[in-house]
């Protein structure tokens, strides 16, 4: 065991040192380089902050819970899905009980004359129309005989009592969300604090710096909370902000105008660039010394300038926990669970390291005097980038290594 921990820490003895043909000389060798080498540190990386995304994690979990109530899983009847219904909106069961009664009447008419007009045309030739119910064995149980005025009501009744339940439905569900996003905003600041330890380290690990984890995540917090905390404070009342404008323009657009239609787009752009955003700003908050608002400033022109990779960034982001929400339950969750408790959001958090660190080498460190460029990377001629970089005006960066404070 003492020789597998040694070997953990220190690696294998006997291996050869890099020579420079081995040494990378671009990102995409140095991503993978450096990925290959802290994939396994990262899962502790990845505990620590996932102390900080605990209560938000529960939090929106039960929120998912509550909302699957609102809609009907697959192989529910009438009868489940109304029992789940009635625990968190009784008012809403009688109508649905009306509107899918009325609704399996029309539907076997449909079935039997082929069509709704078909039903309507068989009253020219007819006093009344009629479906048959029938036990296991195709006998005749009872027949069901309804006249063009019974028709004619039995429509009306159902879009009645559909359009009553729906109305209730997206209420009560909407009603839902908002509280829920609304209780998320002060757990996502507790989210937010956790972030720049972690992408503190992921920084260094992603262009092949030493880090003492526990040391450098602790100091990192205490060195940035004061900018993560309003960080975080914005992050959760993003999404808040943007459901409630989403929901108001989408009513407007329906009832009003289509133009409304064009606010909602413009507010699903403005959350995209802000989560864009987010990529960048913590491992900017750890790296430089600079005001909110030109953290937030800079950031926003980073990830504008380099959109394509920024937005692909975020569609994977996004897309992991989407296709392993398909996975058949409890399969699925047991997996995502896994995934993001062990190693996912540190995963994450490394790609976006390893981009913050391309856009500051781009737009950042040459303006910089005697700041690093490309750090990890093999370049043959660093001198003679050096000496192009010493006229360049001085702007101040955060001091790296937090654990030399704390061992001196």
């Amino acid at each position: 065991m003492s020789s597998i921990m040694h070997n953990y820490f220190y690696g294998k003895a006997g291996q050869a040192d890099y020579t420079v043909e081995q040494m990378p000389t671009n990102r995409k060798q140095l991503f993978f380089t450096t990925l290959k080498v802290r994939f396994s540190s990262m899962v502790g990386v990845n505990l620590l902050y996932l102390v900080f995304m605990l209560p938000l994690l529960i939090w929106l979990f039960l929120g998912y819970q509550t909302l699957a109530v609102y809609l009907p899983l697959d192989g529910d009847g009438t009868d489940e899905y109304a029992i789940r219904l009635e625990e968190v909106e009784p008012g809403l069961v009688q109508e649905y009980r009306e509107y899918y009664a009325l609704n399996q009447q029309i539907s076997r008419l449909i079935e039997k004359y082929g069509s709704s007009d078909a039903v309507t045309a068989a009253f020219e030739t007819a006093s009344a129309v009629s479906y048959e119910d029938k036990d296991v064995d195709g006998n005749t149980v009872e027949v069901h005989e309804y006249t063009k005025e019974q028709w004619e009501t039995m429509k009306s009744d159902m879009v009645s009592h559909f359009n009553a339940y729906d109305l209730a439905l997206t209420q009560a569900r909407n009603g839902n969300i908002t509280t829920t996003l609304l209780i998320a905003i002060p757990l996502f600041i507790i989210a937010s604090l956790g972030r720049p330890g972690m992408m503190y380290v992921l920084r260094n690990w992603a262009r092949d710096d030493h880090s003492f984890v526990w040391q450098d995540f602790k100091e990192a917090i205490k060195g940035n909370w004061k900018q993560a905390l309003p960080l975080g404070l914005i992050n959760g009342l993003s999404f808040f902000l943007f459901y409630i404008a989403w929901v108001t323009y989408g009513e407007l657009a329906s009832g009003t105008s289509w133009a409304f239609s064009i606010a909602q787009g413009l507010m699903l752009v403005l959350l995209i660039v802000w989560w864009m955003m987010n990529e960048v700003v913590y491992t900017m908050m750890v790296t430089y010394e600079m005001k909110f608002s030109v953290l937030i400033k800079n950031s926003v022109l980073m990830v504008i300038a380099r959109l394509p990779i920024a937005f692909l960034i975020l569609l994977g982001t996004v897309a992991v926990p989407v296709i392993l929400s398909f996975i058949p339950m409890p399969y699925g969750f047991l997996i995502m669970f896994l995934f993001y408790a062990l190693i996912g959001f540190a995963l994450t958090g490394f790609v976006q390291a390893s981009f913050s660190n391309y856009c500051f080498d781009k737009y950042l460190n040459p303006r910089i005097a005697g700041a690093e460029v490309n750090k990890g990377i093999y370049t043959p001629d660093e001198d003679e980038e050096e000496a192009a970089k010493q006229d360049l005006p001085d702007v101040p960066v955060k001091e790296d290594r937090y654990w030399e404070h704390k061992t001196k």
